[in-house]
């Protein structure tokens, strides 16, 4: 019997996995508040470019941070 493989939005086992999600959510609102403070006629102020940093790392970061904490600690039994 092959093996099933992972979903977009599911981790290893199988399970969903809401940090994947929510990187998503994350990464789509930093595309559309860069693409909003880019065609906006005001020009663009330093707290726009921190909106989308922030969101730009809340949606990279959380996954490293996990991906690292799992290779140091070994899983429980």
């Amino acid at each position: 019997m092959p093996m099933k493989s992972a979903g977009f939005l599911e981790d290893d086992c199988g399970k969903q996995s809401s940090m994947r999600l929510m990187s998503i959510i994350a990464l789509v609102a930093s595309i559309a508040f860069g693409s909003i403070m880019m065609s906006s006629d005001k020009g663009s102020g330093k707290n726009d470019l921190y909106i989308v940093t922030v969101f730009l790392i809340a949606a990279f970061a959380p996954k490293a941070v996990q991906k690292s904490a799992e290779v140091k600690l070994p899983p429980k039994s």
